[in-house]
Protein backbone atom coordinates (compact mmCIF):
# COMPACT_ATOMS: atom_id res chain seq x y z
CA UNK A 1 0.00 0.00 0.00
CA UNK A 2 1.28 3.50 -0.86
CA UNK A 3 0.11 7.00 -0.05
CA UNK A 4 1.39 10.59 -0.21
CA UNK A 5 1.23 12.72 2.89
CA UNK A 6 0.51 16.06 1.22
CA UNK A 7 -1.57 15.05 -1.77
CA UNK A 8 -3.99 12.41 -0.51
CA UNK A 9 -3.89 8.67 0.12
CA UNK A 10 -3.62 5.94 -2.48
CA UNK A 11 -2.82 2.24 -2.49
CA UNK A 12 -1.20 -0.47 -4.54
CA UNK A 13 -1.38 -4.20 -4.26
CA UNK A 14 1.54 -5.53 -6.29
CA UNK A 15 5.33 -5.13 -6.38
CA UNK A 16 5.38 -2.96 -9.50
CA UNK A 17 2.35 -0.78 -10.20
CA UNK A 18 0.96 -1.50 -13.63
CA UNK A 19 -2.45 0.17 -13.38
CA UNK A 20 -3.51 3.54 -11.92
CA UNK A 21 -3.75 3.35 -8.14
CA UNK A 22 -6.98 4.10 -6.40
CA UNK A 23 -7.09 7.36 -4.46
CA UNK A 24 -8.93 7.71 -1.16
CA UNK A 25 -9.69 10.54 1.23
CA UNK A 26 -6.95 12.60 2.85
CA UNK A 27 -5.86 11.43 6.29
CA UNK A 28 -3.21 12.67 8.68
CA UNK A 29 0.04 10.85 9.30
CA UNK A 30 -0.12 8.33 12.15
CA UNK A 31 0.91 9.52 15.61
CA UNK A 32 3.10 6.47 16.24
CA UNK A 33 5.80 7.46 13.72
CA UNK A 34 9.30 6.39 14.66
CA UNK A 35 12.40 8.57 14.41
CA UNK A 36 13.38 9.08 10.80
CA UNK A 37 16.54 7.65 9.24
CA UNK A 38 18.62 9.82 6.92
CA UNK A 39 19.85 7.52 4.15
CA UNK A 40 20.73 10.38 1.77
CA UNK A 41 21.49 13.69 3.55
CA UNK A 42 20.52 15.61 0.41
CA UNK A 43 17.62 13.30 -0.43
CA UNK A 44 14.59 14.86 -2.09
CA UNK A 45 11.85 12.54 -0.87
CA UNK A 46 10.74 10.88 2.36
CA UNK A 47 9.37 7.35 2.49
CA UNK A 48 7.02 6.64 5.38
CA UNK A 49 6.72 2.87 5.61
CA UNK A 50 4.26 1.02 7.76
CA UNK A 51 4.30 -2.76 7.99
CA UNK A 52 1.94 -4.38 10.45
CA UNK A 53 4.14 -6.51 12.67
CA UNK A 54 2.74 -5.36 15.99
CA UNK A 55 -0.35 -3.33 16.82
CA UNK A 56 -0.34 -0.43 16.48
CA UNK A 57 2.14 -0.67 13.63
CA UNK A 58 5.04 1.80 13.72
CA UNK A 59 5.79 4.10 10.80
CA UNK A 60 9.45 4.26 9.77
CA UNK A 61 10.67 7.29 7.84
CA UNK A 62 13.62 7.40 5.44
CA UNK A 63 15.06 10.38 3.62
CA UNK A 64 16.19 9.05 0.27
CA UNK A 65 17.06 10.10 -3.26
CA UNK A 66 14.21 9.70 -5.74
CA UNK A 67 16.74 9.44 -8.56
CA UNK A 68 18.53 6.53 -6.90
CA UNK A 69 15.24 4.82 -6.08
CA UNK A 70 14.03 5.00 -9.66
CA UNK A 71 17.42 3.87 -11.00
CA UNK A 72 17.62 0.71 -8.91
CA UNK A 73 13.97 -0.21 -8.26
CA UNK A 74 11.44 -0.88 -11.01
CA UNK A 75 8.72 -0.43 -8.41
CA UNK A 76 9.72 3.18 -7.68
CA UNK A 77 10.57 3.83 -11.33
CA UNK A 78 7.00 2.95 -12.22
CA UNK A 79 5.48 4.78 -9.28
CA UNK A 80 7.37 8.02 -9.96
CA UNK A 81 7.30 7.93 -13.76
CA UNK A 82 6.17 11.36 -14.98
CA UNK A 83 2.69 11.39 -16.42
CA UNK A 84 1.82 7.88 -15.30
CA UNK A 85 0.45 8.28 -11.81
CA UNK A 86 -0.65 11.28 -9.79
CA UNK A 87 2.07 10.60 -7.21
CA UNK A 88 4.78 11.66 -9.65
CA UNK A 89 2.94 14.89 -10.48
CA UNK A 90 2.46 15.67 -6.79
CA UNK A 91 6.14 15.08 -6.01
CA UNK A 92 7.25 17.25 -8.94
CA UNK A 93 4.92 20.09 -7.88
CA UNK A 94 6.31 19.96 -4.35
CA UNK A 95 9.86 19.96 -5.72
CA UNK A 96 9.17 23.10 -7.78
CA UNK A 97 7.99 24.93 -4.67
CA UNK A 98 11.03 23.79 -2.68
CA UNK A 99 13.46 24.87 -5.44
CA UNK A 100 11.90 28.32 -5.42
CA UNK A 101 12.25 28.49 -1.66
CA UNK A 102 15.65 26.83 -1.06
CA UNK A 103 17.35 26.87 -4.46
CA UNK A 104 17.92 23.11 -4.20
CA UNK A 105 15.47 20.49 -2.98
CA UNK A 106 18.22 18.74 -1.04
CA UNK A 107 18.59 21.77 1.26
CA UNK A 108 15.00 21.51 2.46
CA UNK A 109 14.34 20.01 5.93
CA UNK A 110 12.80 16.50 5.89
CA UNK A 111 9.44 17.69 7.22
CA UNK A 112 8.95 19.83 4.08
CA UNK A 113 9.88 17.16 1.54
CA UNK A 114 7.20 15.28 -0.38
CA UNK A 115 6.45 12.04 1.43
CA UNK A 116 5.24 8.72 0.11
CA UNK A 117 3.52 6.40 2.56
CA UNK A 118 3.92 2.70 1.82
CA UNK A 119 2.26 -0.24 3.50
CA UNK A 120 3.40 -3.84 3.11
CA UNK A 121 7.07 -4.56 2.44
CA UNK A 122 6.57 -8.22 1.59
CA UNK A 123 6.22 -11.47 3.52
CA UNK A 124 8.99 -10.91 6.05
CA UNK A 125 9.36 -12.18 9.61
CA UNK A 126 10.91 -9.51 11.85
CA UNK A 127 10.07 -7.80 15.13
CA UNK A 128 10.54 -4.43 13.46
CA UNK A 129 10.99 -3.59 9.79
CA UNK A 130 12.96 -0.43 10.64
CA UNK A 131 16.54 -1.82 10.59
CA UNK A 132 15.71 -4.17 7.72
CA UNK A 133 14.51 -1.32 5.50
CA UNK A 134 17.49 0.74 6.61
CA UNK A 135 19.78 -1.97 5.23
CA UNK A 136 17.77 -2.15 2.01
CA UNK A 137 17.85 1.58 1.31
CA UNK A 138 21.52 1.79 2.30
CA UNK A 139 22.30 -0.86 -0.33
CA UNK A 140 20.32 1.05 -2.94
CA UNK A 141 22.36 4.17 -2.08
CA UNK A 142 25.62 2.17 -2.04
CA UNK A 143 26.16 2.69 1.67
CA UNK A 144 27.52 0.17 4.13
CA UNK A 145 25.47 -2.40 6.07
CA UNK A 146 26.44 -5.01 8.64
CA UNK A 147 28.57 -7.64 6.86
CA UNK A 148 27.86 -10.48 6.89
CA UNK A 149 24.28 -10.31 8.18
CA UNK A 150 22.66 -13.39 9.75
CA UNK A 151 21.01 -15.61 7.16
CA UNK A 152 17.54 -14.78 8.54
CA UNK A 153 18.23 -11.07 7.94
CA UNK A 154 19.51 -11.86 4.47
CA UNK A 155 16.33 -13.81 3.66
CA UNK A 156 14.16 -10.92 4.84
CA UNK A 157 16.29 -8.53 2.79
CA UNK A 158 15.74 -10.68 -0.30
CA UNK A 159 11.97 -10.58 0.31
CA UNK A 160 12.00 -6.77 0.53
CA UNK A 161 14.18 -6.50 -2.59
CA UNK A 162 11.76 -8.74 -4.44
CA UNK A 163 8.78 -6.72 -3.19
CA UNK A 164 10.26 -3.49 -4.58
CA UNK A 165 11.70 -5.13 -7.70
CA UNK A 166 15.28 -4.25 -6.82
CA UNK A 167 16.90 -7.69 -6.70
CA UNK A 168 19.69 -6.93 -9.16
CA UNK A 169 21.27 -4.10 -7.16
CA UNK A 170 21.11 -6.20 -3.97
CA UNK A 171 22.68 -9.19 -5.78
CA UNK A 172 25.50 -7.00 -7.08
CA UNK A 173 26.16 -5.48 -3.67
CA UNK A 174 26.28 -8.84 -1.89
CA UNK A 175 28.55 -10.37 -4.54
CA UNK A 176 30.92 -7.44 -4.26
CA UNK A 177 30.99 -7.83 -0.48
CA UNK A 178 31.36 -11.65 -0.84
CA UNK A 179 28.62 -12.13 1.73
CA UNK A 180 27.69 -15.70 0.75
CA UNK A 181 31.30 -16.84 0.85
CA UNK A 182 31.72 -15.36 4.32
CA UNK A 183 28.57 -17.09 5.55
CA UNK A 184 29.72 -20.42 4.12
CA UNK A 185 33.13 -19.96 5.72
CA UNK A 186 31.52 -19.33 9.13
CA UNK A 187 29.32 -22.44 8.90
CA UNK A 188 31.02 -25.74 9.70
CA UNK A 189 29.93 -28.92 7.95
CA UNK A 190 28.50 -30.22 11.23
CA UNK A 191 26.52 -27.03 11.81
CA UNK A 192 25.28 -27.07 8.23
CA UNK A 193 23.95 -30.63 8.55
CA UNK A 194 22.21 -29.67 11.80
CA UNK A 195 20.24 -26.80 10.22
CA UNK A 196 16.51 -27.06 10.82
CA UNK A 197 13.81 -26.64 8.22
CA UNK A 198 13.36 -22.88 8.60
CA UNK A 199 17.09 -22.16 8.27
CA UNK A 200 17.29 -24.40 5.20
CA UNK A 201 14.28 -22.69 3.65
CA UNK A 202 15.80 -19.26 4.29
CA UNK A 203 19.02 -20.25 2.55
CA UNK A 204 17.13 -21.72 -0.38
CA UNK A 205 15.07 -18.53 -0.77
CA UNK A 206 18.24 -16.43 -0.67
CA UNK A 207 19.83 -18.71 -3.26
CA UNK A 208 16.85 -18.36 -5.60
CA UNK A 209 16.14 -14.63 -5.24
CA UNK A 210 19.75 -13.47 -4.98
CA UNK A 211 21.09 -15.90 -7.58
CA UNK A 212 23.47 -17.90 -5.40
CA UNK A 213 23.28 -21.22 -7.24
CA UNK A 214 25.25 -23.42 -4.80
CA UNK A 215 22.63 -22.80 -2.12
CA UNK A 216 19.80 -23.59 -4.53
CA UNK A 217 21.22 -27.01 -5.35
CA UNK A 218 22.32 -27.95 -1.84
CA UNK A 219 19.23 -26.88 0.05
CA UNK A 220 16.62 -27.88 -2.53
CA UNK A 221 18.04 -31.41 -2.35
CA UNK A 222 17.92 -31.36 1.43
CA UNK A 223 14.30 -30.25 1.42
CA UNK A 224 13.38 -33.00 -1.03
CA UNK A 225 15.20 -35.70 0.91
CA UNK A 226 13.94 -34.55 4.31
CA UNK A 227 10.34 -34.25 3.15
CA UNK A 228 10.11 -30.59 4.14
CA UNK A 229 8.39 -29.39 0.98
CA UNK A 230 4.77 -28.59 1.76
CA UNK A 231 1.64 -28.08 -0.30
CA UNK A 232 -0.23 -25.83 2.13
CA UNK A 233 0.91 -22.75 4.01
CA UNK A 234 -0.69 -19.67 5.50
CA UNK A 235 -0.57 -16.60 3.26
CA UNK A 236 0.63 -14.64 6.28
CA UNK A 237 3.71 -16.84 6.73
CA UNK A 238 7.14 -15.59 5.70
CA UNK A 239 7.94 -16.10 2.02
CA UNK A 240 10.45 -18.89 2.69
CA UNK A 241 7.55 -21.07 3.92
CA UNK A 242 5.96 -20.77 0.48
CA UNK A 243 8.82 -20.61 -2.02
CA UNK A 244 8.00 -18.46 -5.08
CA UNK A 245 8.05 -19.29 -8.78
CA UNK A 246 6.31 -22.66 -8.26
CA UNK A 247 9.47 -23.89 -6.57
CA UNK A 248 7.55 -25.23 -3.56
CA UNK A 249 5.29 -27.31 -5.82
CA UNK A 250 8.31 -28.46 -7.83
CA UNK A 251 10.02 -29.80 -4.70
CA UNK A 252 6.85 -31.59 -3.60
CA UNK A 253 6.51 -33.24 -7.00
CA UNK A 254 10.17 -34.29 -7.20
CA UNK A 255 9.92 -36.02 -3.84
CA UNK A 256 6.72 -37.79 -4.87
CA UNK A 257 8.41 -39.06 -8.03
CA UNK A 258 11.44 -40.25 -6.10
CA UNK A 259 9.27 -42.11 -3.57
CA UNK A 260 7.35 -43.67 -6.44
CA UNK A 261 10.65 -44.82 -7.97
CA UNK A 262 11.80 -46.43 -4.73
CA UNK A 263 8.43 -48.09 -4.34
CA UNK A 264 8.60 -49.41 -7.90
CA UNK A 265 11.84 -51.20 -7.00
CA UNK A 266 10.12 -52.90 -4.09
CA UNK A 267 7.13 -53.80 -6.29
CA UNK A 268 9.50 -55.21 -8.90
CA UNK A 269 10.79 -57.90 -6.54
CA UNK A 270 7.38 -58.67 -5.08
CA UNK A 271 6.08 -59.25 -8.61
CA UNK A 272 9.08 -61.41 -9.56
CA UNK A 273 8.72 -63.77 -6.61
CA UNK A 274 4.94 -63.89 -7.04
CA UNK A 275 5.23 -64.90 -10.72
CA UNK A 276 5.61 -68.35 -12.26
CA UNK A 277 9.18 -67.55 -13.29
CA UNK A 278 11.60 -69.42 -11.01
CA UNK A 279 13.94 -67.14 -9.05
CA UNK A 280 15.80 -69.79 -7.05
CA UNK A 281 19.49 -69.94 -8.08
CA UNK A 282 20.28 -73.58 -7.21
CA UNK A 283 20.34 -74.66 -10.84
CA UNK A 284 18.78 -78.03 -11.64
CA UNK A 285 17.62 -78.37 -8.05
CA UNK A 286 15.90 -74.95 -7.93
CA UNK A 287 12.61 -75.16 -6.10
CA UNK A 288 9.29 -73.39 -5.88
CA UNK A 289 9.51 -73.83 -2.12
CA UNK A 290 12.63 -71.62 -2.05
CA UNK A 291 10.82 -68.89 -4.01
CA UNK A 292 7.84 -69.09 -1.65
CA UNK A 293 10.18 -68.86 1.34
CA UNK A 294 11.93 -65.83 -0.13
CA UNK A 295 8.61 -64.13 -0.94
CA UNK A 296 7.37 -64.64 2.61
CA UNK A 297 10.58 -63.31 4.17
CA UNK A 298 10.60 -60.35 1.77
CA UNK A 299 7.03 -59.40 2.67
CA UNK A 300 7.82 -59.77 6.35
CA UNK A 301 10.90 -57.49 6.00
CA UNK A 302 9.07 -54.79 4.01
CA UNK A 303 6.16 -54.90 6.46
CA UNK A 304 8.48 -54.62 9.44
CA UNK A 305 10.24 -51.51 8.10
CA UNK A 306 6.90 -49.94 7.16
CA UNK A 307 7.20 -49.86 3.37
CA UNK A 308 4.45 -52.41 2.66
CA UNK A 309 0.97 -52.57 4.11
CA UNK A 310 -1.11 -55.70 3.60
CA UNK A 311 -4.77 -55.02 2.94
CA UNK A 312 -7.63 -57.06 1.58
CA UNK A 313 -9.34 -56.06 -1.66
CA UNK A 314 -12.82 -57.43 -1.00
CA UNK A 315 -13.95 -54.20 0.60
CA UNK A 316 -12.19 -50.91 1.32
CA UNK A 317 -11.99 -50.60 5.09
CA UNK A 318 -8.97 -48.33 5.50
CA UNK A 319 -7.79 -44.95 4.30
CA UNK A 320 -4.69 -44.97 2.10
CA UNK A 321 -1.48 -44.55 4.09
CA UNK A 322 0.21 -41.16 4.25
CA UNK A 323 3.30 -40.78 2.02
CA UNK A 324 6.60 -41.66 3.65
CA UNK A 325 7.70 -38.66 5.72
CA UNK A 326 11.28 -39.69 6.50
CA UNK A 327 14.63 -38.95 4.94
CA UNK A 328 15.08 -40.62 1.54
CA UNK A 329 18.74 -41.49 2.17
CA UNK A 330 17.80 -43.11 5.47
CA UNK A 331 15.09 -45.03 3.63
CA UNK A 332 17.65 -46.45 1.21
CA UNK A 333 19.90 -47.38 4.13
CA UNK A 334 16.99 -49.21 5.76
CA UNK A 335 16.30 -51.15 2.56
CA UNK A 336 19.99 -52.15 2.45
CA UNK A 337 19.48 -54.04 5.69
CA UNK A 338 17.47 -56.76 3.97
CA UNK A 339 19.10 -60.09 4.99
CA UNK A 340 20.29 -62.76 2.57
CA UNK A 341 17.65 -65.27 3.57
CA UNK A 342 18.36 -68.98 2.91
CA UNK A 343 15.83 -71.79 3.12
CA UNK A 344 18.78 -74.10 3.83
CA UNK A 345 22.57 -74.06 3.53
CA UNK A 346 22.52 -75.02 -0.15
CA UNK A 347 20.35 -72.14 -1.33
CA UNK A 348 22.75 -69.20 -1.32
CA UNK A 349 21.95 -65.92 -3.15
CA UNK A 350 18.38 -67.01 -3.89
CA UNK A 351 16.95 -63.91 -2.18
CA UNK A 352 16.80 -60.31 -3.30
CA UNK A 353 19.77 -58.85 -1.46
CA UNK A 354 22.42 -59.46 -4.14
CA UNK A 355 20.13 -57.88 -6.77
CA UNK A 356 18.61 -55.15 -4.61
CA UNK A 357 21.83 -53.54 -3.31
CA UNK A 358 23.23 -52.56 -6.76
CA UNK A 359 19.87 -50.98 -7.59
CA UNK A 360 19.93 -49.06 -4.33
CA UNK A 361 23.44 -47.89 -5.25
CA UNK A 362 22.04 -46.62 -8.54
CA UNK A 363 19.31 -44.73 -6.74
CA UNK A 364 21.77 -43.24 -4.28
CA UNK A 365 23.96 -41.96 -7.14
CA UNK A 366 20.93 -40.49 -8.90
CA UNK A 367 19.34 -38.70 -5.94
CA UNK A 368 21.90 -35.83 -5.68
CA UNK A 369 21.21 -34.96 -9.32
CA UNK A 370 17.50 -34.55 -8.54
CA UNK A 371 18.28 -31.25 -6.81
CA UNK A 372 17.13 -28.05 -8.45
CA UNK A 373 20.04 -26.65 -10.46
CA UNK A 374 20.09 -22.93 -9.66
CA UNK A 375 21.70 -21.95 -12.93
CA UNK A 376 19.29 -23.93 -15.11
CA UNK A 377 16.22 -23.12 -12.99
CA UNK A 378 16.81 -19.42 -13.59
CA UNK A 379 17.61 -19.74 -17.28
CA UNK A 380 15.37 -22.54 -18.52
CA UNK A 381 12.93 -23.72 -15.87
CA UNK A 382 10.09 -24.23 -18.37
CA UNK A 383 11.99 -26.99 -20.19
CA UNK A 384 13.71 -28.54 -17.18
CA UNK A 385 11.02 -28.51 -14.49
CA UNK A 386 9.61 -31.91 -13.58
CA UNK A 387 6.19 -30.52 -12.73
CA UNK A 388 4.08 -30.36 -15.86
CA UNK A 389 6.58 -32.31 -18.01
CA UNK A 390 5.36 -35.25 -20.07
CA UNK A 391 6.22 -38.49 -18.30
CA UNK A 392 8.12 -41.15 -20.29
CA UNK A 393 6.23 -44.41 -20.68
CA UNK A 394 9.22 -46.61 -19.84
CA UNK A 395 12.67 -46.37 -18.30
CA UNK A 396 15.06 -49.25 -18.95
CA UNK A 397 18.02 -50.11 -16.80
CA UNK A 398 21.10 -48.89 -18.63
CA UNK A 399 19.49 -45.87 -20.35
CA UNK A 400 22.39 -43.56 -21.14
CA UNK A 401 20.73 -40.40 -19.81
CA UNK A 402 21.31 -41.47 -16.22
CA UNK A 403 25.07 -41.76 -16.54
CA UNK A 404 27.99 -39.57 -17.57
CA UNK A 405 29.19 -36.22 -16.24
CA UNK A 406 27.92 -32.66 -16.18
CA UNK A 407 24.26 -31.68 -16.29
CA UNK A 408 22.02 -34.73 -16.59
CA UNK A 409 18.71 -33.06 -15.86
CA UNK A 410 16.68 -34.69 -18.64
CA UNK A 411 17.98 -38.22 -17.96
CA UNK A 412 17.46 -37.93 -14.21
CA UNK A 413 13.97 -36.54 -14.73
CA UNK A 414 13.05 -39.39 -17.09
CA UNK A 415 14.32 -41.94 -14.58
CA UNK A 416 12.28 -40.60 -11.68
CA UNK A 417 9.13 -39.64 -13.60
CA UNK A 418 8.72 -42.69 -15.87
CA UNK A 419 5.35 -44.38 -15.56
CA UNK A 420 7.04 -47.79 -15.68
CA UNK A 421 10.60 -48.94 -14.95
CA UNK A 422 12.32 -52.06 -16.24
CA UNK A 423 14.69 -52.91 -13.42
CA UNK A 424 16.11 -56.09 -14.93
Amino acid sequence: MVSTSSTGRFSDGRSTPSTPMSEAADSPAPNNSSKGMEIAPDGDIVLEIEHEVGKPAAVHSYRVSATILTTHSKYFASLLQPGRFSEAANVEAKHRNLREQYGEVGKAPPRELPALSIKDVGRVAVKSVGPLLGDFFNILHNREMQIPPPVANLANLAVVADRFDALEVVRTYLRRKKVMKMLDAKTTAKADLALGEERVRQRLLVGVLLDHTPWVEKYSLRMICKGWASKEVSVSAALWWDLPGRLEDELVYRRECMLETIQSLQSHFLALYSSRERQCKLGYDSSAQCDSFQLGEMVRFFTRIGTVQLQGTLIDVADPPEPHAGDLINLLDTLRQVPEYQIDKFHSHCGIRTRLVPMLDLLQRAIPHAAVCGECWEANRTDLAWLGAKRPLLWRKGDSGLYGTGHRHAGIRDFFTATERQWS
